[in-house]
């Protein structure tokens, strides 16, 4: 019973340590490119301000990533003193798009986790035009 509070307790504090102001949210820059290759898939880099911790900020916004329909993969760089971590967040382009990642990563905490730029590179086969 004393470890489960314990944990409870620990759990708790974590999450509040990373709530708080968090940074003022301003319009979100979006760069894409297009590359040549052999699968067609999309990787966005989100910048991401806001996250204080590991443990509770950026497990957060990996799960509501992963979350997101058309979403294969989404890895976090992150450190501790950094005002600004990239999210990397491999998806299907036909699925589910750049602005609905950010989105979703804005909508926690009431806007929380601010997306200052997204730079999204689309990888395929070169479309062929006449």
């Amino acid at each position: 019973m004393r470890i489960a509070l314990s944990c409870s307790v620990l759990a708790t504090t974590m999450l509040l340590s990373c709530e708080g102001n968090g940074p003022q949210m301003a319009p979100t820059v979006f760069e894409e490119s297009h590359v040549e290759g052999t699968v067609e898939k999309a990787v966005a880099e989100m910048m991401v301000q806001g996250m204080m911790c590991e443990i509770g900020c950026v497990s957060k916004v990996r799960k509501e990533l992963l979350e997101v329909p058309g979403v294969a993969s989404a890895s976090i760089e992150f450190e501790k003193d950094r005002a600004v971590n990239v999210a990397k967040v491999e998806y299907d382009a036909d699925v589910v798009d750049a602005q609905a990642l950010v989105a979703k990563v804005t909508a926690i905490g009431d806007g929380m986790y601010p997306v200052e730029k997204v730079a999204v590179t689309h990888y395929g086969a070169a479309k062929f035009t006449p």
